[in-house]
C-alpha cells in the first residue's frame, strides 16, 4: 500500500542507521530480538492501557524491524536462518500485541465486540503472512496486498496513540482478511495462466525444404543454373 518512493526512502534511512548500529557491534538477529522484546513491551503498555505511550513504542519497534534487515545488507551477513528468524520474531510480535489489546478491551474497556475484531483482524494478519509464504515456496510470486505488515503496524500505532482503537480495530478485521483474499486471487491468476500456456499448442518446428526428385537438372558448385536462353 505504501508507494515505492516512500519505501525506498525508508531503506536508504535505514542503510544509514546501520552503519552507526554495526559501530556497537549489535548484529541483525540481535535487532531482531531487541525489536521483538519492545514490541513486547508495546503490547503490555496496551494492556494497561498507556496507549499512547504504547503506540509510540509499536512504532520503535517497528524502526527495529527495518533496521535489521539492513545491517544485514550492509555488512553481508544476509543468511537464512537470520531471515528465518525475523518472519518468525514478525508473527510473535503481532501476536503478542493483539494479546494486550484483548486484555485492553476485555478488563479494561469492556468492550465485548472489540473481542471478535480482535480475532478477525488476527486471523487476517496470520493468513496475509501465511499466504504469501506459501505462496513463495510453490514458485509464485505474492508481493501484492493493501495491508501487508508495515501499514497494519502504522495504522495499529495511530489508533494507539489518538486513543481510536476501536475504528482502527473494524478496518483490520476487514482490510487484512481482504488483502489474504487477494493475495490468493493473486496466486489463483498465476495458475491459471500457467495452465493456459501449457495447453496451448506448441508451434511445429520449420520443416526443411524437400530435396530435388531425382533426375532433375544438376549443376556443378559454382555454375549459375541454366536457362531457356544459355547456351
Amino acid at each position: 500500500m505504501f508507494s515505492k518512493r516512500l519505501q525506498a526512502s525508508v531503506r536508504e534511512g535505514a542503510q544509514r542507521l546501520a552503519a552507526a548500529s554495526r559501530l556497537v557491534g549489535l548484529s541483525p538477529n540481535s535487532l531482531t530480538l531487541i525489536g521483538l522484546a519492545i514490541a513486547v513491551a508495546a503490547a503490555t503498555l496496551a494492556g494497561f492501557n498507556q496507549q499512547l505511550w504504547a503506540g509510540v513504542v509499536l512504532l520503535v519497534a517497528g524502526a527495529f524491524d527495518i533496521l535489521d534487515g539492513a545491517v544485514a545488507r550492509v555488512s553481508g551477513r544476509t543468511h537464512r536462518f537470520g531471515a528465518f528468524l525475523d518472519s518468525t520474531a514478525d508473527r510473535y510480535g503481532e501476536g503478542v500485541l493483539y494479546l494486550g489489546l484483548l486484555y485492553l478491551v476485555l478488563m479494561r474497556l469492556h468492550q465485548d465486540v472489540a473481542v471478535f475484531l480482535i480475532a478477525g483482524a488476527l486471523l487476517g494478519s496470520l493468513l496475509v503472512s501465511y499466504v504469501r509464504a506459501r505462496a513463495q515456496s510453490l514458485g509464485f510470486s505474492c508481493d501484492v496486498g493493501w495491508f501487508a505488515r508495515p501499514e497494519r503496524v502504522v495504522l495499529t500505532a495511530i489508533g494507539l496513540i489518538f486513543g481510536q482503537m476501536l475504528i482502527v480495530l473494524w478496518i483490520l478485521a476487514i482490510a487484512t482478511n481482504l488483502t489474504a483474499l487477494q493475495r490468493i486471487y493473486a496466486v489463483w491468476s498465476q495458475y491459471r495462466a500457467q495452465i493456459r500456456s501449457e495447453q496451448e499448442p506448441r508451434q511445429a518446428p520449420e520443416e526443411d525444404p524437400a530435396p530435388p526428385a531425382a533426375g532433375g537438372p544438376k549443376h556443378r558448385r559454382g555454375a549459375a543454373p541454366s536457362s531457356p536462353g544459355a547456351v
